[in-house]
């Protein structure tokens, strides 16, 4: 029964420590640092007031990548992977009409993902966006607040993105 219990705690051991790994390597991987990155610069960064409420896109999105895939909401996963040539874990389906779907590629992989409705919304039709496409357009910004039914309040930073 000790051989058990002792196999059993070992067998646990290699699983959590697989577990930890996996999601160290996830964490430290190119396309969440650059989200995190971008995440940073369109809610942190603009309420600290380093970025102005208008501006090129190109000083907002920083990252490196070749196109922006821009996508509706309740497209499902297989389309999205359909779109944009390869298959992703990360990729999900965006279920309210107030969250959006964007997908950063570079060489044929993600480099980046913004996927929701948190402290920040990009308004930015769907489609397949060149870098140097962004690169000329332009971006209005300003905080707002939304409510819901339980009269709580949320600021968000709400982001248009125009051409020139």
């Amino acid at each position: 029964m000790k051989k058990f219990i002792k196999l059993a705690f070992i067998c646990l051991g290699i699983i959590i420590t697989i577990g930890i790994v996996i999601k160290l390597v996830e964490y430290n991987s190119l396309s969440s640092k650059n989200t995190r990155s971008l995440e940073k610069i369109l809610f942190e960064d603009i309420k600290l007031g380093k970025y102005s409420n208008e501006g090129m896109v190109k000083d907002l999105i920083t990252i490196d990548y070749d196109k922006l895939y821009v996508f509706e909401p309740y497209e499902s996963v297989e389309e999205m992977e359909k779109q944009l040539g390869l298959k992703h874990t990360k990729l999900k389906v965006v279920y309210s009409e107030g969250w959006m779907n964007m997908v950063f590629i570079k060489e044929d992989r993600i480099v980046a993902y913004l996927y929701g409705f948190d402290s920040y919304y990009i308004d930015l039709p769907k489609g397949i966006y060149s870098k140097e496409k962004m690169n000329q357009m332009i971006y209005y910004s300003e905080e707002k607040e939304i409510g819901n039914s339980s009269d709580a309040r949320k600021k968000y930073i709400y982001y248009e993105f125009k051409e020139k």
